[in-house]
């Protein structure tokens, strides 16, 4: 390059020293290494033009090819790529060599957009840049990464409102080892949020399976803020169970504000749909709507009384079915007539209806003794079993008692073992001398039975004898029983690790043994982990378990069951 008058503008009595060697890439091990490598890329090439024009143009002794100069910059990068600011935070004391500095960072944008995870809680990248006149250069070795967190006030709510509940989760995990006082506090709320938000999460899931278990774990740990979602499936849901579990887990949650929608349910099924009919009945009462059940069934009733089409029918049949659910006291006349019916489906109805009714008005009791004499074994079926559902319920009946004790040798096997839940329900005290006649009974559906009515009147090794019997059902029914037994039963059900994994789940609800519980928590079976997360969790507190459960929570695939079992096991341990 020459002037117009023919002059060369800079020197040229000088020999260029060599030019300066690639410079180091990032240590591998830093926050965002690729990321750093990657602006390098944008960077580099701007900072060694500059270096080069220095290096062949100026002589080694002019102020720009000191070896000494180095600035150090920030620059602050969008989601985008976007470079929104350079600002110098370590000057290098010559202000041309600064100046180039700024120029090169602000015209070396965009870079390629960040991963989700450099970001800081404001959605920045915060990138801090070593300009080095030596063999440092502009590499991305002099660079770092570092994000800027919000407080755990400020940023979980941000990442659940964001549905980031894997960063919601990992925020809450490093904050819960230390937390003392109010801070131990505000993280168990904000912990508590965290797992709430994955049960909504598995609510709203493709996989029926996973809502299932969200359903399931909203109601237990009554999980107000999963209402709204509970009333989309209740109302929405295609299929039938889910629809009436999810009707459940709103009476669990205390929803009052779903009944006008239950009513609705009610009044467009009554009765088609036996599952939903009742849940919907069995939710009302439960919220407090027991007088608006009662208009609903009376109403259905006296329309079934009045009228002889199908339609009457079948609103005589929605009555009983809702009736079965709910107490109805002032139904029991009308019930006690259906009792006598040509159609078996229908006293059998009539029997779990007067079950229910009887808890709170005994009134029930005649016509629930006139159906244990029923000459269909499957009306005194129904009506021995909601004999023992009303015992279990607290309702006491003495004269009942005596008359069901020839049911144990009914020749229906059905009816035997209602009947032994049944007297052992009602007078336990004398249940004992009553059972002699079924001891040696060898259904399987009578034994489950008789695992309860054993722990009840004192005789747990007998059940715990039953935990090898041949039949499934007989060994989680004797899982159950010994789950609700006195210590030294529950110490007997714990000490059977080989269990398959529907005992070892009730097992682990009563061990207090942590090495168990800690080994099962790597069991292959997804249910007994979570059970033994969950008796964790009551072992050793909520506080001391919060970091384990959030980070594994973080790590499990969004909408998973893993992560509602986990979320599940936590909220449920109060």
């Amino acid at each position: 390059m020459v002037t117009a008058s023919g002059e060369v503008p800079y020197p040229t009595d000088f020999t260029p020293p060599p030019p300066l060697a690639p410079p180091p890439a990032a240590d591998p091990r830093a926050l965002g290494a690729r990321y750093l490598d990657l602006v390098h890329l944008r960077i580099g090439d701007g900072w060694t033009a500059f270096l080069e024009d220095c290096r062949l143009r100026l002589p080694p002794s002019h102020p720009l090819n000191s070896p000494t100069l180095v600035a150090t910059a920030g620059l602050t990068v969008d989601v985008q790529g976007n470079v929104l600011e350079v600002t110098l935070l370590r000057p290098s004391g010559n202000p041309d060599f600064d100046d180039v500095v700024r120029a090169v960072a602000t015209d070396a944008g965009p870079f390629p957009p960040p991963e989700r995870a450099l970001l800081s809680d404001d959605d920045r990248v915060y990138l801090t840049w070593s300009f080095a006149r030596d063999e440092r250069q502009a590499g991305a070795a002099t660079a770092s990464l570092r994000r800027i967190e919000w407080s755990l006030d400020r940023a979980v709510p941000r990442f659940l409102a964001e549905r980031n509940l894997a960063e919601a989760a990992r925020r809450v995990a490093a904050a819960a080892p230390g937390a003392s006082g109010a801070a131990r506090d505000q993280v168990l709320e904000l912990g508590e949020r965290v797992m709430a938000a994955a049960v909504r999460e598995g609510l709203g899931a493709s996989d029926l399976g996973v809502q299932r278990l969200a359903i399931d774990a909203a109601a237990a740990a009554r999980l107000a803020p999963a209402a709204r979602e509970l009333r989309s499936i209740a109302d929405g849901a295609l299929d039938v169970g889910q629809r009436a579990a999810a009707i459940a887990a709103l009476a669990e949650v205390g929803d009052r504000d779903a009944a006008p929608m239950l009513v609705t349910i009610l009044e467009r099924d009554q009765g088609a749909n036996v599952e939903l009919t009742g849940a919907a009945g069995r939710a009302l009462d439960r919220l407090g709507q027991r007088e608006r059940l009662g208009q609903l069934v009376t109403g259905w009733f006296d329309a079934g009384r009045a009228g002889k089409t199908a339609a009457d029918r079948a609103r005589l049949w929605a009555a009983l079915i809702a009736a079965g659910q709910a107490p109805v006291p002032a139904t029991i006349p009308d019930i006690a007539r259906m009792q006598a019916s040509a159609e078996p489906v229908v006293r059998a109805a009539a029997c779990r209806a007067l079950g229910a009714a009887v808890v709170v008005d005994r009134r029930a009791w005649p016509g629930l003794r006139k159906g244990v004499g029923d000459a269909d074994a499957s009306v005194r079926a129904a009506c021995v079993g909601a004999i023992a559902a009303a015992a279990g319920a607290g309702a006491k009946d003495r004269a009942t008692f005596w008359q069901l004790t020839p049911r144990l040798k009914d020749r229906d096997e059905r009816v035997r073992a209602a009947a032994v839940l049944a007297v052992v329900r009602l007078e336990p005290a004398r249940a004992g001398a009553e059972l002699g006649v079924v001891s040696r009974d060898r259904s399987p559906v009578v034994l489950a039975s008789l695992a309860e009515a054993w722990v009840r009147t004192g005789g747990a090794a007998r059940a715990v004898a039953l935990l090898d019997h041949e039949d499934a059902a007989v060994r989680l029914a004797a899982a159950g029983a010994l789950a609700t037994a006195d210590d030294a039963a529950r110490a007997a059900l714990a000490a059977r690790p080989e269990l398959a994994p529907p005992l070892r789940v009730l097992a682990l609800g009563v061990t207090t043994d942590r090495a168990a519980v800690e080994a099962a928590s790597t069991d292959p079976d997804p249910a007994v982990r979570a059970a033994a997360t969950h008796r964790m969790v009551a072992l050793r507190g909520r506080a001391e378990t919060l970091a384990d459960v959030a980070t594994q929570l973080a790590a499990a695939p969004p909408a998973s069951a893993e992560r509602v079992r986990l979320a599940a096991a936590w909220l449920a341990a109060r």
